[in-house]
Formats: C-alpha cells, sequence, structure tokens
C-alpha cells in the first residue's frame, strides 16, 4: 500500500471516530511536535548539560547568595 492510499485510509478512519477517540489522537498528535530543546543552539545546550551536571555533584549556591553577588546589576 502506498503512502497516498494509506493518507486515505487514515482520513476515512478519522472521520469515523468518536470525540474520545478524536481527543486521544489529538494527545498523540500534540505529544510529537517538535520540543523546545530542539530549537536551542549547541552552546545553548551546553550550557544547559554542565549546569545538569553541577546539580547532580551538588555544586549549587542557595538563591540568597546567587542574588547576593548579581545584586550590582539589580
Amino acid at each position: 500500500m502506498n503512502l497516498a492510499t494509506r493518507k486515505y485510509n487514515f482520513i476515512q478512519e478519522i472521520t469515523a471516530m468518536d470525540e474520545v477517540l478524536l481527543e486521544k489522537l489529538e494527545m498523540v498528535l500534540k505529544a510529537n511536535k517538535k520540543d523546545w530543546y530542539d530549537d536551542l543552539s549547541l552552546e545553548e545546550k551546553k550550557e544547559i548539560e554542565m549546569g545538569l551536571k553541577e546539580a547532580d555533584n551538588d555544586q549549587l549556591i542557595s538563591h540568597k547568595e546567587a542574588m547576593s553577588q548579581f545584586s550590582k546589576w539589580h
């Protein structure tokens, strides 16, 4: 069966779906959409990975300490 035939058959199935099944299909389709992470640059992804590794290694500072370090910009 070629792609065009498969699509046509799928459309026929969709037209016969009840509301509950259609909502489930919509959820599946939305879940398969591209993730925001995919749009990040390589540098941004590396920064996130570095932050996650630091967090895993308990290399964290408190919010209060971070705010005091950056208070000169506030």
